[in-house]
């Protein structure tokens, strides 16, 4: 028998080229999948483990320098909450009560409080019912006027109880021409003054998730010397030439019962100081 000489060359077996091929773009794409998955799970690692942003507490380093009263509710025990824009101090005004089952049942749920400063410096809290389809959704509840100065509370009469939310927006445009601008979109947050002169960012913070931390709402106060915003917490937002922000209050001022509703104020600022400036 004759020995196959060197160098020389077989015939592939039938498909082998073909195989090869194949496996070839099987482990690419395999490495590609794999890739793919580490970075959604590393992306996901990083939103989860990424924190709320951190401001400093004008509860414990209060600013006497700004002026005005918040009224919010106080979800943790259950009460309409009044409190220094400086940061100090605070009071409850007004403890609402448990809900009605029967009355729930009967004339629809509590949906509230709505918090709504009158010029004279008192505190509108007003609760609604909600009533489901094919029903006309909101229905007056009861309405209580508050003297935060005073403690003393008043009736109003279920004639005057109002039927629906007051929509009036926020002021989001100072008489010189500065208007609030805002941004929340995956986490990340900014909030920014517009005018004839250009555009300053006043905020510019990236919070945990796509859809667990952004802006619900940011507005002037009413005497036009800050803006106040709300992540959840309800935060001073100073315009001057070093803008800082702080955390008024990590309670949210969110509505009761019912649960958040986009159609209530979570909170209202008046601009008068009702309670005595911290020193």
């Amino acid at each position: 028998m004759t020995a196959p000489s060197a160098g020389a060359s077989y015939p592939s077996e039938p498909g082998g080229v073909s195989r090869r091929v194949v496996v070839g773009v099987v482990v690419a794409v395999l490495a590609l999948v794999f890739a793919a998955v580490v970075t959604m799970v590393l992306v996901a690692v990083i939103e989860v483990t990424r924190p709320i942003p951190q401001f400093d507490s004008l509860a414990q380093n209060p600013d006497p320098s700004i002026h005005g009263t918040v009224a919010y509710f106080a979800d943790r025990n259950g009460c309409v909450r009044v409190v220094a824009a400086s940061g100090q101090p605070s009071k409850d005004v007004l403890c609402l009560p448990g809900q009605d089952v029967s009355k729930a049942e009967k004339l629809g749920k509590e949906l509230g409080p709505q918090l709504v400063w009158l010029p004279d410096g008192r505190l509108q809290v007003t609760m609604f019912r909600m009533t489901d389809p094919p029903g006309p959704g909101f229905n007056p509840g009861w309405q209580k006027i508050v003297d935060v100065r005073t403690g003393a509370v008043q009736d109003v009469p279920q004639a005057d109880v109002p039927r629906s939310p007051d929509l009036a927006t926020h002021s989001l445009t100072s008489p010189s021409g500065q208007t609030v601008t805002t941004v929340s979109d995956g986490g990340h947050v900014v909030v920014a003054l517009a005018s004839a002169s250009g555009s300053r960012t006043l905020l510019d913070v990236q919070g945990p998730g796509e859809y667990t931390y952004g802006l619900i709402s940011a507005f002037w106060a009413p005497d036009y010397k800050w803006i106040a915003a709300d992540d959840g917490r309800i935060l001073v937002i100073t315009t001057g030439e070093s803008s800082v922000t702080r955390v008024l209050t990590d309670e949210s001022g969110q509505a009761s019962f019912g649960g958040d509703d986009s159609q209530l104020a979570r909170f209202a600022v008046t601009a008068l100081d009702l309670l005595p400036s911290a020193k």
